[in-house]
């Protein structure tokens, strides 16, 4: 009975040493040679076979190779020289440097294309802030970053609640501009327009931003006069895993999100399921509007013991016996004005926003991918309306 107790622990042991060693983690870094600025989604695949991944923002990969040393892993990425190397230690980081490929061609002619001839007519101008530049913007988070491009101009109604113009427009409300996340419109029901970052996607989801300024509507339809602001999310086939992000800053303000992908391959090795889960949160106190001077309408100033029209005070007028704008002077207090009532009484500045959003994604085949998506945003911040100027 010893012997067979022995006999089955070691089995055990060997069992469990054999799985471990199964498992061939390789990690590095794929760069630019030249530059050496990280290439995103470069293509790192075990020679053969379908195992493999794709790098991240910073260029880093790592995966189970799922096989025994020696074998080849090929690195590729488009306009640069595909490698192959051959890993004997596992345990060694991959630094990788790639050359850029220069291809010289004689010529190309476009025989026919998908866009029809009064489509053609109309030319656009497209602005595009991608994954690097999102990275790099000096500003306080990428939305405020689209406020550098060329012709953009964001109009900042409060610390939640920010809105893109193009063409010279500049409104809280730009009912002919177009936001779409994904293909999918990104308008606020009831009042139609979209509301910006106070409905748009995570910062840690957003692929690329594409601003296409000038009248869009053969592309995207008679929504879309003012321009068309086109986000692109990460797919979780290519940026799988956990991602997290933190800001604060004066006001109180706090503003966190968490990102998280996950793939799920098939018997083959190939990436077949993937989901992926966003969750952002702001909370700030807003500016207040302490302004309590006598505006220029005001026929009095803060000296008149019968009040006087105040910057950020409203119903304050001149009380008036018959008509409006008729004032009533009374005894010792002069010219005599409603009370009103402090913008800072009726008005909430703690800004809040919550945005959630899910997806699962389905490949039939490498170039067919099936995606099902949900959001939800809710909060609560200051809006300021203007009218539109040119």
């Amino acid at each position: 009975m010893r012997r067979t107790t022995t006999h089955l622990f070691f089995t055990i042991l060997l069992i469990c040493f054999a799985t471990a060693s199964y498992a061939q983690v390789i990690s590095g870094s794929v760069k630019d040679k030249a530059s050496g600025e990280a290439l995103i989604g470069a293509t790192i695949v075990v020679k053969g076979t379908g195992t493999g991944t794709a790098a991240d923002i910073d260029g880093n990969f790592k995966f189970d190779a799922k096989a025994t040393p020696p074998f080849t892993v090929s690195i590729s990425f488009l306009g640069y020289k595909a490698q192959d190397i051959t890993i004997n230690d596992v345990t060694l980081k991959l630094n990788i440097k790639m050359e850029a490929a220069g291809v010289e061609i004689k010529g190309a002619e476009v025989i026919d294309d998908r866009i029809g001839e009064k489509a053609r007519e109309n030319p656009l101008t497209v602005e595009a802030l991608d994954l690097v530049a999102i990275k790099e913007t000096p500003s306080a988070n990428f939305y405020d970053g689209l406020g550098q491009l060329k012709g953009v101009d964001v109009n900042s109604a409060s610390i939640g609640f920010k809105v893109i113009n193009t063409r010279g427009f500049n409104s809280t409300s730009p009912v002919r501009s177009l936001q779409i996340i994904d293909g999918v419109d990104n308008q606020a029901p009831g009042l139609n327009f979209s509301l910006g970052n106070f409905l748009g996607a995570s910062e840690l989801d957003v692929l690329k931003v594409d601003l296409v300024q000038g009248a869009a509507g053969a592309y995207y339809g008679p929504n879309a006069f003012n321009g068309v602001i086109a986000m692109t999310t990460k797919s979780p086939f290519a940026f799988p895993g956990l991602s997290v992000m933190a800001r604060g800053a004066e006001r109180f303000l706090f503003e966190g999100s968490v990102r998280y992908a996950q793939v799920f391959k098939n018997k083959k090795g190939d990436d077949k399921f993937a989901y992926k889960f966003n969750f952002y949160y702001l909370r700030a106190d807003d500016w207040r509007a302490t302004n309590y001077d006598a505006t220029p309408q005001s026929t009095v100033g803060r000296d008149n013991p019968g009040g006087y029209d105040a910057v950020n005070r409203y119903g304050d007028e001149i009380a008036s016996e018959t008509s409006p704008g008729q004032s009533v002077t009374l005894p010792g207090l002069g010219t005599f004005y409603r009370r009103g009532y402090n913008e800072e009484d009726v008005v909430d500045y703690n800004t809040r926003n919550i945005k959630a959003n899910a997806s699962v994604h389905y490949k039939l085949n490498p170039d067919v991918e099936l995606s099902y998506t949900s959001s939800f945003g809710t909060g609560t911040t200051v809006y300021q309306g203007r009218t539109a100027t040119a």
